[in-house]
Order: structure tokens, then sequence, then C-alpha cells
């Protein structure tokens, strides 16, 4: 079955990928709209799921269809998205550095489409170039040589799907997901979940956006509690930072993308697991994904204890 959507990915035309995205927006729509999904509850920019069978997250992709697709097979994914209370869930950078972006974004959006309940596609810094502009940044020059004049028509409709993409996750009393890092401004944690909720509104106003989407965890950093970040955009951000976020949350544990490594790293006395799914275009890392039921998830104390649940591809 992976095998038919990885054909019907590299084979789709203008006409078909434009109707799979759609297809995806509107499921997002509607979950936003409904403010609710199976066994979860939908505000804005964040998920809430409350209820879960078993539980996978895949890491940074940047076009590498061959680690997403190996993952899918290890996963069963038909089988297992049949229960809407199996959460698939995709951290962002989904887009550049490696070979077929369009064949990423295609696929995961066709799981969207096919499985709206059980598939949640969350939003990368690559998957912001509007807001924070970077480089490098192939998608438009992978447009063009996929669907030729149709191809800036394309990337505005793929730059309107990324807002709708979901910010953070917060998993039970478990997990808090995020992309890249956490929010280093106090007020962002008054009200976390408006903050989040409505970051992509306020991102001119607000670091949050710009700091869930680019922001990496360090062990030492100045008295402000985050330093600059050497990407340029977003901040590094210290272990103070993720003891609040997991007590505002009530979590135990973040989850986060946006660096290469070892398939997976831990992070601040235990508290984030990093975690990276491509290789294509990061030959010196590994990828790999986590594939947990609920029962287990329930009885993680931290990064740590999560990492046994890591699966690294060989």
């Amino acid at each position: 079955m992976a095998s038919g959507l990885a054909e019907s990915a590299s084979q789709a035309g203008s006409a078909e990928f434009l109707k799979v995205l759609g297809e995806a927006a509107e499921a997002m729509q509607l979950q936003r709209q409904a403010k609710t999904m199976a066994g979860s509850i939908v505000r804005g920019g964040l998920v809430e799921i409350q209820k879960l069978d078993n539980l996978v997250i895949v890491s940074d992709l940047h076009g590498d269809m061959e680690s997403l697709f190996r993952i899918l097979g290890e996963i069963e994914y038909d089988k297992f998205l049949s229960n809407p209370l199996n959460k698939l869930v995709f951290l962002g950078d989904y887009v550049d550095r490696g070979s077929d972006s369009v064949g990423i974004l295609y696929s995961v959006c066709s799981l969207k489409s096919r499985h709206p309940d059980s598939v949640l596609l969350m939003r990368g810094n690559h998957e912001a170039p509007a807001e924070f502009p970077f480089s490098p940044h192939d998608l438009p020059y992978d447009l063009i040589d996929r669907f030729g004049d149709d191809a800036k028509m394309i990337y505005r409709r793929i730059l309107e799907f990324f807002k709708l993409t979901t910010l953070a996750v917060v998993i039970r009393n478990d997990l808090l997901l995020v992309h890249g890092g956490l929010p280093t401004e106090p007020d962002a944690l008054e009200d976390f979940r408006e903050s989040i909720s409505l970051a992509q509104e306020n991102h001119v106003h607000s670091r949050v956006l710009e700091e869930l989407l680019w922001n990496d965890p360090r062990p030492i950093v100045s008295k402000l509690g985050w330093d600059r970040s050497s990407r340029g955009i977003g901040r590094h951000f210290g272990s103070q930072a993720t003891k609040r976020w997991l007590a505002a949350t009530g979590t135990r544990t973040v989850v986060r993308g946006h660096e290469p490594c070892q398939g997976f790293k831990i992070d601040h006395d235990r508290m984030i697991l990093t975690l990276f799914s491509s290789r294509e275009a990061y030959q010196d890392f590994k990828a790999a994904y986590i594939s947990v039921d609920a029962d287990r998830l329930a009885e993680i104390k931290d990064a740590e204890d999560l990492s046994k649940y890591v699966k690294v591809l060989d």
C-alpha cells in the first residue's frame, strides 16, 4: 500500500496535487472550526490530545521519501490509521534540502485527507518562508521543475496551507510537542493556550511563532534565560524555560525536531528529546521515529524513558 502512495506522489500532476492539498486543507479548516478531532481539542494552532491508543511521531523529513516510506511501512500505516485514536504526528520541515519535497507534501496531505482524525501535520520553520525568510528554500524551484507554468499558483496555495498546520501539541499529561523550541517571553505562559492558538495572527507583535519554529535548547544560556540563536532567527533557550513550560502544560517531556542528530538526543536534564527523521540530506546523521502505545506512554517519567520507544532506521 505504501508503494501505491509513493507512486501517486511521484506521478501526480498539478491538478491531482492541488486536489490532495485542498482536501487536507479543508480537513484542517473543519477541525479548527469544530474545535475538535477524535479524542482531541483543537484551539487554532494548538491541539490537545486527551484520548489515545497508539502514538507515532515523525520529525523533519526534508524531502526524504525513502525515510518516510520506510517508516510508513514499518508501522503498517493503513491499518494503524484506521483507528481514529491512533495518532501519527509529523513535527514539520517536510520540504527543502532533499530530492522530493513535492512528493513529501503530496504524501502527508494524502494521509491527512484520508485519515483526518489520525494524522496531525505540524508546522516547521521551513513551512514559514513568508514570515521568516531563510536559505536554502528549494521548494519554489522544485515546483517549477515539476509543474512548470502552474508552479507560482501552486506555491501560493501551499503557503496558505502551511498557515493551517499545527504549532504545538499537548498529549494528555505526557508530552509537549513543538517543532523547534519553547518561547522565552514570560507573557507567552500567562495563557499558553491563547498565545499558541493566536501565534500565527499575532506574529508581527509577538515572538511566539518564531520561537516555536526556530528555537533550540542549550545547556548554558545567559541570566536572561536565553541567547541569540546562531541561526540568525529564534533563540537558544535554557532549562528554566523547559521547566516552566512543562509545569504550565502539565506534561513531563518535550519532543521536538529541528536539529540533525543520531536519530535522537536528550537535553535539559532529560526533559527534552530531539527527534530527527531525515538522512538523505544529512549523511553524517541518522533518522528515527517514535512508536509507543498509550499505556507505556503513561509510564514514562522523562526523555530517557521515552527514548526506549525511538526506532532508528538502519
